[in-house]
C-alpha cells in the first residue's frame, strides 16, 4: 500500500489557489504562492540527487556508486591493474630444490654403456607416487652441470603421467648413421624424482646418434614433446639438438 504523504493533500489545494489567483498580482505575495514554489524547488533539488544517483564511475578494480562505497561487482583484474597470466600457474610449479635432490657433478648417466643403463635401483618405477623433481642438464664428456631446475609434486606427476603413455619409440624421428665415436650425445637430462624410498631417475636423451627417448633402467619410451615441454624450461631447455630440431612443439 502506498506512504501516506501530506504533500499529496496539499497539492490539489496549490493546484486551486493558483487557478483562482491567476492574474492577479496580488498572487506573488501570498503566503500560498511562496509555500508552492517552496515546494517545487524542492522537488526538483530531489530529482536532481536521484538522476546523478544512476551515475556510476568506475575506479581502480571495483564499480564505485555515487556515496563512494564499493558494489560487490569487481573486475577481474587485481588491485595494480595487472592481469594474470593465461593458463599457467603462479609459478610454473617452479620451486626451491631441495638438498637431496639437487644436481650431483658427474652423473651416472656420463659412465654408463648405454642411454638405459641405470645402476640397479635407481630408475623410477612409473607407477609409484612422486613428491617432486629436479631436472639436471648435463654436458657427458665432464659430468659438468649445464643447468638445473626444480618442480613441485604436481608437475613431477604431470612428466610421469605424460611418459608412462608413450609407446616405444618415436617413428617420426629420422634414423642417423655416424660412427661410434659421435654416436654418444654432447648432452643430456637426468630427472630426478623424489620418492617415499628416496631419489629415483629417468634418463632423457636427445642428442647424438643413439636411440633418443626416456629411459627407466626397464623400460624405453620414445621421444616425444608432450614431457619435454613441461620440464626444459630455464636453463635446463637446451638451443637444440639432433633429435630435438626434428621435433615439433617441445
Amino acid at each position: 500500500m502506498p506512504e501516506y504523504d501530506p504533500e499529496q493533500e496539499l497539492g490539489p489545494k496549490i493546484t486551486s489557489a493558483f487557478q483562482d489567483h491567476a492574474g492577479a498580482t496580488g498572487m506573488q505575495k501570498s503566503g500560498l504562492a511562496r509555500e508552492a514554489r517552496r515546494r517545487v524547488h524542492r522537488r526538483r533539488q530531489a530529482w536532481s540527487v536521484a538522476a546523478g544517483a544512476v551515475l556510476v564511475a568506475v575506479v581502480g578494480g571495483g564499480v564505485w556508486g555515487l556515496a563512494g562505497s564499493e558494489s560487490p561487482v569487481a573486475s577481474s583484474h587485481s588491485d595494480t591493474g595487472a592481469a594474470p597470466a593465461a593458463g599457467t600457474a603462479k609459478s610454473n610449479g617452479i620451486v626451491a630444490p631441495k638438498a637431496e635432490s639437487t644436481c650431483p657433478s658427474g652423473p651416472a648417466i656420463q659412465r654408463a654403456d648405454g642411454p638405459n643403463a641405470l645402476p640397479a635401483g635407481t630408475g623410477l618405477e612409473l607407477s609409484t607416487p612422486v613428491t617432486g623433481l629436479t631436472a639436471c642438464r648435463y654436458r657427458m664428456s665432464d659430468g659438468t652441470v649445464l643447468g638445473q631446475q626444480a618442480f613441485d609434486a604436481s608437475v613431477a606427476q604431470q612428466v610421469v603421467n605424460a611418459i608412462k603413455i608413450l609407446p616405444e619409440r618415436n617413428p617420426a624421428l629420422p634414423v642417423f648413421k655416424c660412427a661410434p665415436q659421435t654416436a654418444k650425445p654432447a648432452e643430456a637430462i637426468v630427472l630426478r624424482f623424489s620418492t617415499a624410498d628416496g631419489v629415483r631417475e629417468i634418463w632423457v636423451e636427445y642428442d647424438g646418434c643413439e636411440s633418443p627417448g626416456f629411459f627407466t633402467g626397464t623400460h624405453t619410451y620414445g621421444l616425444f614433446a608432450a614431457p619435454l615441454k613441461l620440464f626444459m624450461v630455464g636453463t635446463v631447455r637446451p638451443t637444440g639438438s639432433s633429435y630435438l630440431n626434428a621435433l615439433q612443439g617441445w
